[in-house]
């Protein structure tokens, strides 16, 4: 018997341009007897958001990001633009196949197919979080975007920045690995004024993170504390140091544990305001790069259904 179009209807979107060959079949195979099933490879750079929201309102059941964070990313911005009644019993699965991989490390939803049809079989879909940015677009006006791991303003943003400077066709690790070693030497903190539900903090800053995943830049785990369901973000400020001062704490980073310096502030909210950073400090999301300050960060509790394992 064939499964029902609209109630067990899974849609993957997968990043055309790092989409290894035969992915989507693999993906067919374990799916197709229990699900009617879509497969949608991009072809632009905001492709995945456009399919996702086309998905979203054909009642697709599952939507899954096939790809890195910024993959994901475009898929939980394509969903979040459709009305929140549409929205209602769709779910966001994530399945691994970028350079990034960050936001599943915090989700611990597994790194194939196997892995999501138990998710799906056991019923383990639960709320997830969303931060809601909003911006100064080119024209002046309020813009719109949500974060689902980690935005930053700082150095991890200029390495992103340097990252997409560079020519597309070397291969990632030389890439990441420059845009590193640039930022390490040259960058310098940055004067910023926060407003964190309603207190007041000012500073220059090496680093600043609004985290509700836990990992950023291909495993450092900035915040450790942080949790995709419990109606809060984690505000990482790493105040004044230089890309030395950067590069000692990448040991701890990358075992995400909390930094022990003096330096840094972790702190939580729902609302966040910064002001006072310069031009030439870029906002990254997840990732991608989307303006600069003065941004405003709002954390929305349960915004989407998301496969993963029980919460704790």
């Amino acid at each position: 018997m064939s499964p029902s179009p609209s109630a067990s209807r899974i849609v993957f979107i997968i990043h055309g341009r790092h989409c290894p060959d035969g992915l989507p079949q693999q993906l067919l195979q374990p799916f197709r007897d229990r699900f009617s099933v879509d497969v949608l490879l991009t072809t632009s750079a905001s492709g995945a958001t456009r399919l996702a929201h086309e998905a979203a309102l054909s009642g697709a059941r599952w939507v899954v990001a096939v790809g890195g964070d910024g993959t994901v990313h475009e898929v939980v911005n394509g969903l979040m633009s459709v009305p929140p009644a549409q929205r209602q019993q769709l779910v966001l699965g994530v399945l691994p196949s970028g350079t990034g991989n960050d936001f599943v490390r915090t989700l611990g939803s597994g790194r194939h197919s196997d892995d999501m049809l138990a998710l799906i079989a056991a019923g383990h879909a639960y709320p997830l979080d969303l931060i809601r940015v909003t911006t100064r677009g080119n024209d002046g006006q309020p813009q719109l975007r949500w974060c689902n791991n980690i935005a930053s303003l700082g150095i991890s943003s200029d390495i992103v920045r340097r990252v997409k400077r560079l020519p597309a066709w070397l291969p990632a690790s030389a890439t990441f690995s420059s845009a590193v070693l640039a930022a390490l030497l040259r960058f310098r903190p940055r004067p910023m004024r926060l407003t964190l539900d309603g207190e007041t903090i000012s500073g220059r800053f090496l680093c600043l993170s609004v985290a509700n995943g836990r990992y950023f830049g291909s495993g450092l785990g900035i915040a450790p504390q942080a949790s995709v369901n419990d109606g809060l973000f984690e505000l990482v400020l790493i105040r004044d140091g230089n890309g030395l001062d950067f590069l000692r704490l990448l040991p701890q980073l990358r075992a995400a544990q909390p930094l022990r310096d003096p330096r840094v502030r972790y702190l939580r909210g729902r609302q966040l305001q910064v002001d006072g950073a310069a031009e030439d400090c870029p906002l990254e999301l997840d990732g991608e790069l989307c303006g600069s300050a003065p941004v405003s960060f709002e954390l929305v509790p349960a915004a989407l259904q998301c496969l993963m394992p029980p919460p704790g």
